[in-house]
C-alpha cells in the first residue's frame, strides 16, 4: 500500500502513484458497490455493511447522501455500499467507537441508528436548515447545530433513551464542542477574533481564552481537557479542567502548523493531531511532550479531522471521486494511507 514520505515525490512518482491507486482500487473490490419537507423513506431494503472482517468505521458521502462504511484495515480498506438508501437523509455522520450515526431526515428530524444495521429512529429533535452534527470523542453525547447561529442542542446518553439539552451563547458560533460528560465549549465571534467560553449546565458563559482565528478544538479523549487550535496565531491550546478549574498553557509545534482547520486527539489521550488549512499536511503531536511534533505531508489537502476505529486512526479528506487519506497517528512514524475512491 503506498506510503507518504516527509519528501514530496517527484511528478512521474506522483503521476506513477495515481496509477497505481486506479490499479489498487479494482484488486480491493470485494464488497458490493455502492420541495416540501417529508420523513426519510427508510422502509425500503438499504443494503448493509459487511459484518464479518474488519471495519474501520463510516463515512458521509455528499454527492449522493449516503453512509457508508469503510471495511478494511489501515492501508488496506476500501467503502463498501450505503447503509441507508441514497437520499433519504440531508446529512449525517458518525461515531465509530460508539457504533452509532445521527441523521437528519428531509422531514429536518434527527435520527439516531446504531451501526451497521440498526433502524434509524427519531430522537425527538428537529434540526434547522444547514446543520451540523458534531460527536464527543467515544460518541456517548452530541451537538446538533448552524455555524453563526446563537443556539445548539446537547444530545446526551445517545446509548439507551437520548436526552436533549437547549443551549443558548450571546454571539455568533464561530465553533463549538463537547465532551463525553456532556461539558459544552463555544467558540464565540468577537471583535479581532473569537472568545472561547464555558457553558456551564445551569446556564451563562464563562470565558476560557481569546483566539485571534478559528482552527478547529475538541475534547481530549474522555477527560475534562481541551485542545484547541488558532488558525490565525498558529498555536496549540489545551485547557485542562474546563468544567472545575480551567488552566491553560500553549503546546510546541514546531512552527508546523500552518492555518489549522481541524484537531483530533486519540482515545487514550496521548496523541492530538492538527489539519492544516494552509498547506496539504496534517501535525501528530504528543501531549506528553515526550516525541516532538512531526509533520505528515498528504497528496490532497486535509479539510477534516473524523475518528475513526482504532485509538488513533483518523481519516483528513471526504470520501468521493478522488482517494481518501487516512493515518494512524499513534505510529512512531506515522503516513498517509489511501482508501481507493468510492464507486
Amino acid at each position: 500500500m503506498t506510503h507518504v514520505r516527509s519528501n514530496p515525490p517527484h511528478p512521474n512518482t506522483r503521476s506513477a502513484s495515481f496509477r497505481a491507486i486506479a490499479g489498487a482500487a479494482a484488486l480491493l473490490a470485494l464488497c458490493g458497490c455502492g420541495g416540501s419537507l417529508k420523513a426519510p423513506d427508510t422502509s425500503s431494503s438499504a443494503p448493509s455493511a459487511v459484518q464479518a472482517g474488519p471495519q474501520l468505521g463510516y463515512a458521509w458521502k455528499t454527492q449522493d447522501q449516503t453512509l457508508r462504511p469503510i471495511l478494511g484495515v489501515p492501508g488496506s480498506s476500501q467503502t463498501g455500499a450505503s447503509v441507508v438508501p441514497a437520499a433519504a437523509f440531508v446529512a449525517g455522520t458518525s461515531s465509530s467507537p460508539a457504533a452509532t450515526a445521527l441523521l437528519i431526515g428531509t422531514d429536518q428530524q434527527v435520527y439516531r441508528m446504531s451501526l451497521p444495521n440498526g433502524t434509524p429512529a427519531q430522537i425527538n429533535l428537529a434540526a434547522p436548515a444547514g446543520a451540523t452534527i458534531r460527536f464527543s470523542p467515544s460518541g456517548v453525547t452530541a451537538l446538533v447545530y448552524v455555524p453563526g447561529s446563537l443556539s445548539a442542542s446537547v444530545v446526551t446518553n445517545l446509548a439507551s433513551t437520548p436526552q436533549i439539552r437547549q443551549i443558548s451563547v450571546t454571539s455568533p458560533l464561530l465553533d463549538i464542542a463537547v465532551s463525553d460528560a456532556g461539558t459544552v465549549v463555544a467558540l464565540l465571534t468577537a471583535s479581532g477574533g473569537g472568545v472561547l467560553d464555558f457553558l456551564p449546565v445551569g446556564g451563562g458563559q464563562q470565558q476560557l481564552a481569546t483566539l485571534n482565528g478559528a482552527g478547529g478544538m475538541v475534547f481530549v479523549g474522555t477527560s475534562d481537557n481541551l485542545l484547541v487550535a488558532d488558525s490565525v496565531a498558529n498555536t496549540l491550546t489545551l485547557i485542562r479542567a474546563v468544567s472545575t478549574a480551567p488552566s491553560a498553557s500553549q503546546l510546541p509545534t514546531s512552527n508546523l502548523l500552518k492555518s489549522p482547520v481541524a484537531v483530533g486527539t486519540a482515545l487514550n489521550g496521548r496523541w492530538a493531531v492538527v489539519a492544516n488549512g494552509g498547506e496539504p499536511s496534517v501535525v501528530q503531536v504528543d501531549l506528553t511532550g515526550a516525541a516532538s511534533p512531526q509533520r505528515i505531508l498528504c497528496p490532497s489537502q486535509p479539510a477534516l479531522v473524523e475518528q475513526l476505529s482504532g485509538n488513533g486512526v483518523f481519516r483528513f479528506t471526504p470520501i468521493g471521486d478522488t482517494p481518501t487519506w487516512i493515518a494512524d497517528i499513534t505510529a512512531p512514524n506515522p503516513a498517509m494511507l489511501f482508501i481507493p475512491a468510492s464507486r
